[in-house]
């Protein structure tokens, strides 16, 4: 007795292929799964800490020295200019200069500031004490008392001669005050319109 084939059933063929393309597309993506993950390098153990981002780089050291810097004041060499200035002294307790008809008395008191200056120029230069000037603590301003100066520095070398290139000389500024003022800044110019450097005092 001959025996029959069965013939496979349309809808039995559909699924036969369905499964094996969805076969072929899962094989294809986990092989494009395993390349990544071979140059991606070693997944971290489970539990180990993650990796901290870098930190940002610290701020320079110019930058917080800028903002820690005091400003300059009695010692410290400043420069406007073509001088470079130091502030040694300040002394308010003087009222005149200079001795009987030639006496020069202060309307307030006299305050005299020791100031070294020197040319950092290659050309001679004259310091000229009239471009000075002294702030009080309400930031009024008082000019250089030209007279009362010509007697503080009548035994010095002073402000009245030409400093060549690198030359220094040391003198007495003085401003004439009110008696209750106290002087907090002396602004130091290398000639009248410059821009100036200030000292506390």
């Amino acid at each position: 007795m001959e025996t029959r084939r069965r013939r496979a059933s349309p809808f039995a063929v559909v699924i036969a292929l369905v499964v094996s393309a969805v076969a072929v597309v899962a094989l294809f993506a986990a092989g494009i799964v395993a390349e990544r993950v071979n140059r991606a390098g070693p997944v971290a153990a489970a539990g180990a800490p993650a990796e901290k981002p870098a930190k940002k780089p610290a701020k320079t050291l110019a930058e917080t020295a800028k903002r820690t810097a005091r400003p300059p004041g009695v010692g410290d060499p400043v420069r406007d200019g073509k001088f470079e200035f130091v502030v040694s002294r300040v002394d308010c307790s003087r009222t005149s200069f200079g001795i009987e008809q030639l006496k020069r008395t202060a309307e307030g008191r006299y305050c005299v500031v020791t100031l070294s200056v020197r040319n950092i120029a290659d050309e001679p230069k004259y310091f000229l004490g009239l471009a000075q000037k002294a702030r009080d603590t309400d930031g009024e301003e008082y000019g250089y008392d030209e007279v009362a100066g010509l007697y503080a520095n009548r035994n010095t070398r002073t402000f009245l001669e030409k400093l060549n290139p690198g030359d220094r000389v040391t003198g007495d500024l003085v401003f004439d005050i009110p008696r209750r003022v106290t002087l907090a800044a002396l602004e130091l110019h290398d000639f009248p319109l410059s821009g100036g450097v200030t000292v506390t005092l």
